[in-house]
């Protein structure tokens, strides 16, 4: 039922595609934060969250965040693959609702 850490092999909810991608939660928080409008390589996107590339690149992060709606790829032939934030989907407004919510209980906890 669990994999080595922990996590479950064949979990298909939300939390398990975060929690099965190291690097995820940073990535997403950092996308929280990025120009809606502008796209990205996956070097940019590296750099701006401050995980390696190829920590992205080995694991399927950003491949991932595709998946889920977080990010919208745009692919172009002979060109490098850009990424854009979703901010239209489910899930990028449920990331930025639970980012708001979480900001708010720290604040009342203090």
């Amino acid at each position: 039922m669990f994999e080595e850490g922990g996590q479950r092999a064949d979990s298909d909810t939300g939390w398990a595609h975060i929690a099965n991608h190291d690097k995820a939660a940073t990535v997403i928080d950092t996308l929280l934060r990025l120009d809606a409008d502008e796209t990205y390589t996956k070097t940019a996107l590296s750099e701006a969250a401050g995980v390696p590339l190829k920590t992205l690149y080995l694991d399927g992060t950003l491949e991932e965040l595709v998946t889920v709606g977080l990010l919208e790829k745009h692919e172009a032939d002979g060109k490098e693959t850009l990424f854009s934030v979703d901010n239209g989907s489910e899930a990028f407004e449920a990331a930025k609702a639970f980012d708001a919510a979480a900001a708010t209980s720290g604040e009342v906890d203090n």
